[in-house]
Parts: structure tokens; C-alpha cells; sequence
């Protein structure tokens, strides 16, 4: 009865439901989340609808209205926060998160999933009043601000999105990192990302009431803020470092923001002029401090110009510090004491581990004599340590093609799925003596019998002249048909005849398919044609043209052929039984 509310655009928003909530066998993890939502439809229509045959809330176009919305909660309620519930680990929470999102994707009811969203936050309030729910609390904001804003609710979103950016400030570390309903909530985004994302929606929202200067202002900062997250982290520093300097005295302040006052000197002017050197770093030193790096830069030692190096420097300034998940790029620009600009550029590229970028902390520290600075690099995965050489070898472009070529090369030949080439074939070691002497001694003595030597005749290769690859191995090959004078046609490599090996006896004519012969070949691409009594077998090739014309061997006969197309290896077999 559900089926026409299924169909919802999809969600822009970064999210992903996966695994059961809190990780724990409760409720919710042992039903599915269509019979949760089955069980909340079921629960919120009208008494006496269904016994009437009636479609869902057939009185309201198949949208639940308030009451009804408030009968399904009830019912939800009830059940999340029964004794068994609570001794099974369940979180009222994270199932009406998970319900919500379920119900999110369904047409006509979007106002069932924001009553569960603001449900799942009257639960979180009571479970952790201390931060407020943190990351889950402002994921679940910016959910009701999302539906919201899709169904025309813009004062409601407008006011959940405000309280999100609250959150979003005082909310430890990243919502990537964060455990969100025991995984039933996911999403990449780093703080700043998540922070940016709320802007652009603040934007949509003041856009759709008509406020086109607080949209603007809304979308400014979201492009600020993107462009902080990838951009230069002595900036960003700065940026967070006046903020919390508006409350502390001017004294107060470290002296990476005290830019020097001589004329000429000041960062904006060092990094405009055009530097007279440039030198490539390649010495630094770093720690490990649990959680975070530490790359240190000691100027007096590393840059090369001895003590000079922290007169010069006095700003933070005059650095400038770019970070990927795998790089970390500083650059120093300096007046040297004879009025030169000189550049020192540092590269670290690739990290042995990944870090988070926009956590990067850079700072100057030291004495007045002995600057250094001090990089805090923040990693991606906190419990590895960093030891050894943290760089590792530059990624040559193209070299994953390379590898796969290599290996490519030196996959196993002989197989069935990369077969010998004909060439190969010749190449391989030939047994001393007869072309039997590799067989068992029963199969010799047989061979001997029938005798090989009436059809033993080598035929030259068709393309340079030389004897064909079966015939150099020793193998029995004829280089024309049987019943006539005629050459074989061009399809045709070569003609092998042998004595079975089997119990039965007989013999068999191998037809070798050349290039002529084109790719692939198929049995609906041969027509074969046995006349009994003229005692003559016609091979036609459908595509190739000529024909091929052989007589059965001495002692065998036309009567239970038995032909086998071998596709790998390109050839025809054609066993011939003995004579009755």
C-alpha cells in the first residue's frame, strides 16, 4: 500500500546508513528498516481504515497529518524504551535517526522523518547534556534543515541550521571521526567542510525568503571557509589567533604576530619583491607526540646562513605552509642583512601516513637568537606511530601502467587462459629419438604397428619459406590434400597424422588453422563433408575460401568420424576408427 510514496530526488547531503545503530543486536538490528517503517504506517493511520480496505490515510491524499504522525511516535516510543529494549541494548536515538532517514526517502512523508528528527533530539538531550550530543546532534540539525528547506518549512529550517553552526563551533575534532549513532550515520567531511556546507544551505534558505543580502553574506563565508580548509595555514593560524587575541592586550600577544617595522621588511612587502636566490631544504627534524607530528625547522641550522637566519625572521609571517593529505609544503621569504631577498623552499612529499590538513598549526618559536619553527601536523589515523624516514619515494607518473605492464609480461605462459604461441612451441626442447620415444612403451609398440612413414612429408612455412613449427618438433605433416596434387588453401597452416592413443585404435588428422584463416574461428565457420563412396573428406572454410580435401589413413575408414575443434590451440581434430 506504500508504493507511490518510494519515489524522492536524491539527498545532496553526504550520508550513508550502514550497519545496525550503536553496533549492538538491539530492536533495530534484528528488523529491517521497511518493517520499522511498516510498523510506524501501521501505527499512525486512521482506526477502522484498513478493515475498510482503504489506501493510507486516504482522507488526507495519502499524506499522515499531525495526529496521526503523533500516533506512530507513540507507538515507536513505546517500544524503544520498553525493559526488553533497554536490556537489549537498544538507542532510541539512533533508531529514530535511521527511521527518520528511511522515511525521508519517501514521497509523502517527509513530515513523519522531521517529527523522528526532532524526536532523536529530545533523546539525545537527555543522554548527554554535558556538549549537547556534539557531531550527532549537529548532523541530525543539518538533516532538519535539509528536509525542511526541500518541503517550503523556511523559518523552521533557518532556525535549525543557525543552532547547527553552534554546535558545529563547540563540537570536539571532525564528524568524519566521530562515532554517529554507532554507525548508522556516516559522513567525510572534515570541520571546516561540514561548517562550509552550512553556509551554502543558510544561503539557499535566506534565497527562498526573499533575503538576498543575507545570502550573499551566507555564501561569502562559505567560500571563505573553503578556501581557508585548502589554503595557506599560516593564514588560517593568524585568522583563528586574532579572534582569541580581541580579549588579551596587545602585550599579550606571541611574536609570530609582531611584524617588523622597518621599511622594506614587512611580509606583504618580502613575499611582492622578487627574490635575488632561491634554496631548495632538504634537513629538518620531527617528533612523534602521539596524536599529532611535529616537523621543526631550526632557522639557524637548516637554512644555511648560520645566526643571520633569526635576525632576519621575525614574523610568522614571512612563512607560508600548505598541507595535503600527503604533503606538506613550507616556504620562507627573508631580507638578508645586505638588503637580498632570498627564498628557502622545504617539500615533503609523499607522507609515509596521511594527515588531516586543516588542523595544521604552524608556529615561531625560540629565543630571540635561536628561531625555529614548529609545524604541528595532525594524523589521519592517531594510533600509528611515525618512525624512520616519514617521506617517502616521489610517485613517478604512469607508474601503476608500468606495473601493470611488468606483470602483465610475466604472467604464466602454458596455461589455459595464456596459452604457447606457435613460435614458443618450437622453441620448447625436443626428446631424442623417434617421435615416440616420450610416449608409454604400449603406445610405442602400437605406433610401430601402424606405422607413420607413408605421410611423411614437411611442408614449408607459407609466409617465409621455413619448415613449420610442427614439422621442426618431429611431428608427421603433409603439405598438400591427400586426394590431389593441389596445395592446400591459404587458411591452412599445416596437416598432422598420428595413431590414437586410445584402447580403440585408429588414427588421427590434425588440421593446424593459419592466420589466413582469421579471428576467431568457430565450427559454424568449417562445413565438413565426408563422402563415403568416393572415400573423401571435404573441410570448406565459410569465410576463408578453398577447400581442403583428405583421404582417411591406411587401415582406417569414413564410417564414425569423429571431428573436435580444439579453439585455443586452432585445430581440427579428426579421428578416424580402425577397419571393421
Amino acid at each position: 500500500p506504500a508504493q507511490t510514496w518510494l519515489k524522492q530526488p536524491q539527498d545532496p547531503l553526504p550520508r550513508k546508513p550502514r550497519g545496525p545503530p550503536d553496533g549492538r543486536p538491539g530492536r533495530v538490528a534484528t528488523m529491517s528498516m521497511d518493517r520499522l517503517v511498516e510498523l510506524f504506517l501501521e501505527s499512525a493511520r486512521p482506526e477502522g481504515e484498513a478493515a475498510a480496505g482503504l489506501p493510507p490515510f486516504s482522507s488526507t491524499d495519502g499524506v499522515p497529518d499531525d495526529e496521526a504522525i503523533e500516533k506512530g511516535m507513540t507507538v515507536v516510543v513505546k517500544m524503544m524504551t520498553s525493559d526488553d529494549a533497554i536490556q537489549m541494548g537498544g538507542s532510541p536515538s539512533a533508531t529514530f535517526v535511521v527511521l527518520a532517514m528511511a522515511l525521508e526517502e519517501k514521497q509523502k512523508l517527509a513530515g513523519a522523518s522531521i517529527r523522528c528528527y526532532e524526536m532523536a533530539l529530545q533523546f539525545l538531550g537527555r543522554r548527554s547534556k554535558e556538549n549537547g550530543g556534539g557531531w550527532e546532534r549537529a548532523v541530525v540539525l543539518q538533516q532538519l534543515g535539509a528536509v525542511g528547506l526541500r518541503q517550503g518549512r523556511f523559518e523552521e529550517s533557518k532556525s535549525w541550521l543557525k543552532d547547527c553552526v553552534e554546535v558545529c563551533k563547540t563540537s570536539p575534532g571532525h564528524p568524519r571521526d566521530a562515532d554517529l549513532f554507532g554507525g548508522a550515520f556516516n559522513t567525510k567531511q572534515t570541520r571546516m567542510e561540514f561548517a562550509a556546507t552550512l553556509e551554502k544551505m543558510r544561503a539557499q534558505v535566506c534565497g527562498r525568503m526573499g533575503d538576498k543580502e543575507q545570502a550573499y553574506i551566507h555564501l561569502a563565508e562559505s567560500q571563505r571557509l573553503e578556501q581557508i580548509a585548502g589554503g595557506d595555514a599560516v593564514e588560517r593560524q593568524l585568522l583563528k589567533q586574532e579572534a582569541s587575541d580581541n580579549k588579551a592586550t596587545a602585550q599579550a600577544k606571541p611574536i609570530e604576530t609582531l611584524a617588523p617595522a622597518a621599511t622594506g621588511n614587512t611580509p606583504k612587502e618580502l613575499w611582492a619583491e622578487r627574490p635575488m636566490e632561491t634554496r631548495r631544504l632538504k634537513e629538518y627534524r620531527y617528533a612523534d607526540e602521539g596524536s599529532t607530528v611535529s616537523i621543526i625547522l631550526e632557522l639557524n641550522e637548516h637554512l644555511g646562513i648560520g645566526s643571520e637566519a633569526s635576525e632576519v625572521v621575525q614574523a610568522l609571517q614571512q612563512f607560508r605552509v600548505k598541507c595535503e593529505p600527503d604533503s606538506v609544503d613550507v616556504q620562507l621569504r627573508l631580507r638578508r642583512l645586505d638588503g637580498k631577498v632570498w627564498h628557502f623552499h622545504l617539500v615533503m612529499s609523499p607522507l609515509c601516513k596521511e594527515i588531516v590538513p586543516e588542523d595544521t598549526v604552524p608556529r615561531l618559536r625560540g629565543k630571540e637568537g635561536r628561531r625555529r619553527l614548529e609545524i604541528k601536523l595532525f594524523k589521519r589515523d592517531k594510533d600509528k606511530t611515525w618512525y624512520g624516514d616519514i617521506v617517502g619515494e616521489p610517485k613517478k607518473p604512469g607508474a601503476k601502467k608500468v606495473k601493470a605492464a611488468e606483470a602483465a609480461a610475466a604472467a604464466a605462459k602454458g596455461t589455459l587462459m595464456n596459452p604457447l604461441t606457435p613460435e614458443e612451441l618450437a622453441r620448447l626442447p625436443i626428446p631424442g629419438g623417434g617421435t615416440c620415444d616420450n610416449r608409454p612403451s604400449m603406445w610405442q609398440q602400437d605406433s610401430r604397428v601402424a606405422g607413420t612413414s607413408a605421410l611423411a612429408r614437411t611442408a614449408p612455412d607459407q609466409t617465409n619459406g621455413t619448415t613449420s613449427p610442427s614439422a621442426q618438433a618431429g611431428a608427421t605433416v603433409v603439405s598438400a590434400p591427400l586426394d590431389t596434387d593441389d596445395p592446400p588453401p591459404a587458411w591452412v597452416a599445416c596437416i598432422e597424422e598420428r595413431p590414437c592413443a586410445s584402447e580403440g585404435g585408429g588414427s588421427e588428422i590434425l588440421v593446424h588453422l593459419g592466420e589466413a584463416a582469421g579471428e576467431p574461428v568457430t565450427m559454424q565457420d568449417l562445413e565438413l563433408d565426408a563422402d563415403a563412396a568416393s572415400g573423401v573428406l571435404r573441410l570448406h572454410h565459410l569465410h576463408g575460401g578453398g577447400r581442403l580435401e583428405l583421404r582417411p589413413p591406411a587401415g582406417t575408414s569414413l564410417d564414425g568420424l569423429a571431428p573436435k575443434w580444439r579453439k585455443k590451440t586452432r585445430v581440427l581434430e579428426l579421428r578416424f576408427p580402425p577397419q571393421a
